[in-house]
């Protein structure tokens, strides 16, 4: 699957999950409620954050610019719930309005913000920095490579990095990191390496709370070093396909609690999915069978949506999205 930047124009008024307790609301909030959000709100939402809980992911575009104080946009909207956002249309200036934005929705709504890049991404910078140490010594020059990466997220105050790893596709097979570069065992050298070098810095290794991420396929070896693997499970229809999916994209290493499972807003944001058969409850958006599936080792980490942002276009609320994370936590009552 490509991913690639499309973008819709979104003219966005601010967008809350909840009250306090009920940050997973799936109804909107009148906006002059939403600017009128208290203290305990925030500390609450932050508190939901850092529980235990199925997270919600996404895939956002459009958040490279450095936007207009005069024009609301896409960091205007984004759910309060919404526990990590990928930067799919890149990272905003240092200082920028959108910066600022993306600091905000930081430090008041506890929203992580990761930096997404494809493997031939990666091989850019490496060439960029320093041609002569790629073509002579490719290891060392992933050393380097992982350091800069995370300089830049700590520059920017962002909270990790997420690779989009789609090795087989045309963009990427001739990079180091594609399959033109495998081992006969089907492993690749260079994928595991970068996974060593970044887990120095972030993911579950790294002592710290800076978030690694690979999305798409996964390799062998470095399910240690990442904190999630989001599947592109775009248009399952059935517990049984997602069930596959984690064994087979996840090679038999990634446990259930790292996999989330996401579906594709890029052509499904009108209906939430396509048809999902969820044996309790029927046929359901495939949003929705996500939220309610769970494998059967265990819970699942939760499940996202690639350009979450198009859903804005005909549900401002954020109807699918908002509603799936109320069903994987459902609010107090």
């Amino acid at each position: 699957m490509n991913k690639f930047l499309n973008l819709i124009p979104v003219f966005i008024i601010i967008v809350l999950v909840t009250a306090c307790t009920k940050q997973n609301e799936p109804k909107a909030l009148d906006v002059d409620i939403q600017l009128k959000r208290s203290n305990d709100y925030f500390a609450n939402l932050r508190a939901y954050k850092a529980s235990p809980h199925q997270i919600y992911f996404g895939w956002f575009g459009g958040t490279g610019g450095p936007g207009n104080p005069s024009f609301a946009g896409i960091y205007d909207a984004i759910p309060d719930s919404v526990d990590i956002v990928s930067l799919w249309g890149g990272y905003p200036p240092l200082g920028s309005h959108n910066h600022q934005l993306l600091q905000k929705n930081r430090s008041l709504k506890g929203i992580k913000f990761v930096w997404c890049m494809f493997g031939s991404g990666v091989e850019s910078l490496m060439k960029k920095n320093d041609n002569t140490l790629f073509l002579n010594d490719k290891m060392l020059a992933i050393e380097k490579v992982a350091k800069a990466m995370a300089d830049t997220i700590a520059l920017y105050q962002l909270d990790g990095f997420d690779l989009d790893y789609e090795p087989s596709e045309a963009s990427e097979r001739n990079a180091i990191f594609g399959t033109s570069f495998d081992s006969p065992d089907g492993s690749n050298q260079y994928v595991f390496k970068l996974f060593q070098e970044l887990g120095k810095y972030m993911g579950p290794k790294s002592g710290t709370e800076n978030l690694l991420i690979i999305d798409g396929y996964s390799e062998k070896g470095v399910e240690p070093y990442y904190n999630y693997f989001m599947q592109q499970a775009y248009n399952s229809s059935s517990g049984a396909n997602l069930s596959s999916r984690l064994l087979t994209y996840g090679l038999g290493e990634c446990p259930p609690e790292k996999f989330v499972p996401c579906e594709n807003f890029e052509d499904h944001w009108r209906s939430g999915g396509v048809n999902f058969s969820d044996p309790v409850r029927g046929t359901v958006p495939s949003l929705f069978g996500f939220a309610y599936w769970q494998p059967s080792g265990g819970r699942k980490g939760g499940i996202g949506s690639y350009h979450t942002e198009y859903e804005y276009a005909l549900t401002p609320d954020y109807y699918y999205t908002r509603r799936a994370i109320q069903i994987m936590n459902p609010a107090a009552k």
